[in-house]
């Protein structure tokens, strides 16, 4: 059994990402103009990915990834610290740590 909950507009995956993507722009010190620049996308649609409004394709968030000069596994994670614990999206009785392939 599943469970996940969407709030009104926004997945909070999306919401978690979002603020991921913000908390690391920010640690570099790059602005979202400078950041959709790099990326190849509208400023507009930066902020709209921070905000969780936006669901990027896989190579936007790689492009933002490299660009933030952070890997995808590390943006991950951040983005799964982010995420409320009530809506993290595990089968039942399965451990965070069984989703890792060694």
């Amino acid at each position: 059994m599943y469970t996940l909950i969407f709030m009104a507009g926004s997945s909070p995956i999306s919401i978690a990402f979002g603020k991921a993507v913000k908390q690391q722009r920010l640690t570099k010190g790059l602005t979202q103009d400078e950041l959709a620049h790099h990326c190849g996308v509208d400023r507009t649609y930066i902020s709209r990915i921070e905000r969780g409004l936006k669901n990027p394709t896989l190579s936007v968030i790689w492009d933002i990834a490299t660009h933030l000069k952070i890997s995808l596994v590390a943006l991950t994670t951040l983005t799964m610290q982010k995420m409320p614990v009530d809506h993290t999206v595990l089968p039942e009785n399965q451990a965070t740590s069984d989703l890792v392939d060694d």
